[in-house]
């Protein structure tokens, strides 16, 4: 593959939808591909609606959070900045000027009024809204007598009728469109400030641009993109559009309206980077047969190195919550116990951390749920490190994503409750329970050690004494100890959490 330059270019608005996320990592990998690949991130802040403080660091965290890191852009450098749009004004003005004294643009004086107007005859006729060219015929010296009154205007671009346009996009093959269905698109606002459709082009070309990989949403505004790209005198990039990631149920785009679909939501959900990473990769994509494996896992390494565009899938993909739970749990597993604490302090950081899409939507419900847990287990981890990581070593086969480290260890911070449902079951002889839990407490303080060799047996003796299934007497200590009839590896979770909390259980279970 020749030397790739791929762009990210999200607006400021401090945060990444998922969807685009996956876009950002197919740039990403295209760029890693190539010894030479470049990926560059460009602000695209035409809108100055959408743009918010400290958009650009939040947007710059999430990536990190991916393993994501520009080449160079906003941030990092480069030498074909200065990478914010709304930095670039006089560049955008200098090529508008290009395009208008070459007769492929044109001022208009069209009101707001007008325009509306315009609009609503045609879709009264079920006609495609369009610019109907009223201003494209004024001559130089109106514009200039306008101009020079100081009439508001804006400069589009000209179009020409009965023309093809074509282009070959790697998803969706050759593409051709009439110029009759392109309209007059705005290139410079009233205020000055570009459209995307025009700034976007001309930073494509002055950046060298080679592959724009974007969602299929932009697929009808490409035929614009290539007409102003011939207007510049330059041969377009390839074009990778990229469909759309469905809502669970499979219908329309996900959708934050269905949940939270933010990159850093996910990440506070407690999906590591390598499941997400794995999971996204997977949504519309997948690599070649002899490549593939079976059980779906694959690293970024693999990723990067065998990622082939043409093998995005045209039809959109659904976002199945359950395969990325399955494929996070497989990356949560291989960790060493070791990195698993470490994931869970960072993550713990970034729960408690306010971000700039805090700011926007406020501490949601779920936020502050998940702080009011998460503030407990940090207290706790931080204060019983070398404990809290050997618990781990023994939870983390059964954890799927971080947040269920509470639910699987929060005995040991939170007074919890026991499942005396399960011990009613088990022990249904209300006058011999007492008997038979003093014995079995008494059967393990006289253990010396709670080995397998030693703690088994003494149980089983225990149950047998009192003609008790032995698996009824394991699920009474476990409740007693962890509070409910499943948890973690009950000999070892009584090991690591120490005789003192196990005794503590047992005097808590005598007074119910």
């Amino acid at each position: 593959m020749s030397s790739v330059r791929v762009r990210m270019a999200p607006s400021p608005t401090g945060w990444i939808h998922i969807g685009t996320a996956r876009t950002f990592l197919f740039d990403y990998f295209m760029a890693r591909q190539n010894p030479e690949g470049k990926l560059i991130l460009r602000i695209e802040d035409t809108d100055q609606k959408r743009s918010v403080p400290g958009g650009i660091e939040s947007l710059i965290e999430s990536l990190s959070l991916l393993g994501i890191t520009p080449d160079e852009g906003e941030g990092f450098g480069g030498e074909y900045g200065p990478y914010t749009q709304t930095d670039r004004k006089e560049i955008y003005a200098k090529y508008a000027q290009k395009l208008l004294g070459e007769g492929n643009a044109y001022y208009c004086f069209c009101s707001k009024e007008r325009l509306e107007k315009l609009r609503t005859e045609q879709e009264s006729m079920k006609q495609k809204t369009h610019y109907d060219g009223h201003c494209k015929k004024l001559s130089k010296e109106e514009v200039k007598t306008r101009i020079d009154n100081g009439e508001p205007y804006v400069i589009r671009m000209k179009v020409p009728e009965n023309e093809n346009i074509e282009f070959t996009d790697l998803v969706f093959g050759k593409i051709s469109f009439s110029t009759n269905e392109v309209d007059e698109q705005v290139i410079i606002k009233s205020s000055g400030i570009p459209t995307y459709h025009f700034a976007v082009v001309v930073d494509d070309v002055l950046m060298k641009i080679t592959h724009i990989l974007r969602g299929v949403e932009w697929l009808s505004s490409t035929p614009k993109h290539v007409l102003l790209y011939k207007y510049l005198g330059e041969t377009p990039p390839i074009f990778v559009h990229v469909p759309l990631i469905l809502n669970p149920d499979g219908k329309g785009k996900l959708s934050k309206r269905k949940g939270n679909v933010a990159v850093l939501d996910f990440f506070r959900a407690g999906y590591i980077r390598e499941g997400l990473v794995n999971f996204l990769s997977l949504i519309g994509w997948n690599p070649a047969p002899e490549l593939a494996h079976k059980d779906e896992i694959y690293d970024i390494d693999f990723l990067t190195k065998n990622f082939d565009a043409k093998r995005i899938r045209r039809a959109s993909g659904r976002f199945q919550i359950e395969k990325l739970d399955s494929i996070n749990a497989v990356w949560i597993g291989r960790l060493t116990k070791e990195e698993l604490y470490a994931r869970v302090m960072q993550w713990v950081d970034l729960v408690m951390t306010n971000n700039v899409v805090d700011s926007l939507r406020g501490e949601t419900d779920e936020l502050k749920a998940i702080r009011g847990k998460v503030s407990k287990l940090k207290s706790y981890f931080e204060q019983n490190k070398v404990k809290a990581t050997e618990l781990l070593g023994v939870t983390q086969q059964r954890i799927k994503k971080l947040t269920e480290i509470y639910d699987w260890l929060s005995v040991l911070w939170d007074d919890s409750g026991f499942d005396n449902d399960s011990v009613n079951t088990a022990l249904p002889d209300v006058e011999k329970r007492t008997e038979i839990i003093y014995n079995l407490r008494e059967a393990l303080e006289k253990l010396t050690t709670w080995s397998q060799e030693e703690w088994e047996p003494a149980i089983r003796a225990l149950a047998d004494k009192f003609s008790l299934k032995h698996g009824d007497l394991f699920m009474v200590l476990r409740v007693i100890v962890t509070g409910k009839k499943i948890s973690p590896p009950l000999r070892e979770f009584m090991e690591i959490a120490g005789r003192e909390f196990v005794s503590k259980r047992f005097d808590k279970f005598s007074k119910i």
